[in-house]
């Protein structure tokens, strides 16, 4: 089965109801045995923050659609917006210094001495869990994880940027699906949230 991206601003800038489109963004489902919270925060935001962030132009949202029975199936989705990755003082001076040689070509250090550089955050990823969507077996984490390579590429050929980062989780299974997928792991950093931070280089993306 084909998969197709649809845009969010593009749903609501279309003359589909505000009904209907949360009527489709509420057909995703998380994992609902997991008991970590950042599979129960994909689903909030899809569900509840999206249709904001847009508009507000936050971050950008993209669905994941395919079909099953012949009907449109949102099968997952992914959030991007452009903010540069900023690593404190603290956090930074923990890192290896081999690690800090290697960050230093990619950006600058600010006047309060933290470390900048320019790029996106994959804020959401998720695949959907609903009855319909585990029968119907259209996509992959992986899948939708390289379609959001898609449009990193697209916009960093209009403006540029040097990596992709996300926060996820310390969670095995999490950090193994980035590692695999080309992400590393920023050792000792934990951010506010208490979560830890995958980079990858934009020049590295591959879909």
């Amino acid at each position: 089965m084909a998969l197709k991206i649809i845009s969010l601003t593009d749903l609501i800038n279309s003359d589909q109801t505000e009904e209907d489109i949360k009527k489709l963004l509420f057909s995703f489902e998380t994992i609902k045995s997991r008991s970590e919270s950042g599979a129960r925060d994909v689903e909030e935001f899809l569900h509840n923050k999206a249709i904001q962030f847009e508009i507000m132009g936050i971050a950008r949202t993209y669905l994941v659609m395919s079909t099953y029975k012949k009907k449109p199936l949102l099968a997952g989705y992914f959030a991007l917006s452009t903010r540069p990755l900023i690593i404190p003082k603290r956090q930074y001076s923990k890192i290896s210094k081999n690690l800090q040689k290697r960050l230093m070509g990619f950006g600058h250090k600010t006047e309060q001495d933290a470390y900048e550089v320019k790029g996106y955050l994959l804020g959401q990823l998720g695949k959907n869990y609903s009855a319909d969507a585990q029968i119907a077996k259209c996509v992959t984490g992986q899948d939708i994880l390289h379609l959001s390579y898609s449009k990193v590429l697209d916009a960093h050929r209009i403006v540029g940027g040097r990596i992709l980062y996300l926060e996820c989780e310390h969670h095995e299974k999490v950090k193994k699906f980035y590692n695999d997928n080309g992400f590393s792991e920023l050792a000792h950093y934990e951010s506010e949230n208490k979560l830890c931070l995958m980079v990858q280089q934009i020049s590295k993306l591959q879909y």
